[in-house]
């Protein structure tokens, strides 16, 4: 690759991770569901990174999303508590010390699941095909998913109770987390991000200034 692709590459990054920030923060102000997650188009810019540069750039831009949103998330906690996770985590009621269930959601809930998003790029003619354009993701996502909804168990499983009780049901932690909060605001948010895609996709949006298909 020459020099002037990786400044292209680089720059890509920089900018479609900060919008997926931007995107996420705006739709996570919408709310959705009671019991919380709301549907974002969020991770389409880090699949447009996988999809025109590779998996490598893909990954890279989603670990730069995670950082980006761990930084977002650290600041609007300095006034509004309720959305910082990490103080949150620590409170939590589950197993392991304070740090072990810091650094779980640091991983599962923010670095692991966001970075896997470019495996996207896995799907090398995602530019010219639709089903490939879909399905990479559908499988980035699906990763996504099972980070989150590992999290749910491990690290928020308490909050189970709450739904059992605001909802009168009884559900055990592992249903809540991958049925109930997670399932439903990643579908939302991957159909989002396919219909949003595909409209990009038909009108040729997504190889503008592309000088070698990822």
């Amino acid at each position: 690759m020459k020099q002037k692709e990786k400044i292209q590459v680089i720059a890509e990054i920089g900018i479609l991770s900060a919008i997926a920030v931007i995107l996420d923060f705006l739709f996570g102000l919408i709310p959705v569901f009671p019991w919380g997650g709301s549907i974002s188009p969020a991770m389409l810019p880090i699949f447009v990174i996988a999809y025109r540069h590779g998996v490598k750039a893909g990954l890279l831009s989603g670990f730069a999303f995670a950082i980006l949103q761990i930084i977002v998330m650290l600041a609007v906690g300095q006034v509004f508590p309720e959305v910082n996770l990490l103080a949150a985590a620590a409170g939590a009621d589950t197993f392991g010390p304070t740090w072990l269930k810091v650094v779980m959601v640091i991983l599962l809930d923010y670095l692991i699941p966001f970075t896997l998003l470019g495996f996207a790029g896995l799907f090398k003619n995602a530019l010219s095909n639709v089903k490939a354009f879909v399905l990479g993701m559908v499988v980035a996502s699906f990763f996504r998913y099972i980070m989150h909804g590992l999290s749910g168990v491990l690290v928020w499983g308490s909050y189970t109770a709450w739904f059992n009780e605001e909802f009168h049901t009884n559900v055990s932690p592992f249903v809540y987390s991958f049925l109930i909060y997670n399932l439903t605001y990643m579908v939302g948010s991957l159909v989002f991000c396919i219909f949003v895609g595909l409209v990009l996709f038909k009108r040729n949006l997504l190889t503008v200034n592309l000088n070698q298909k990822g």
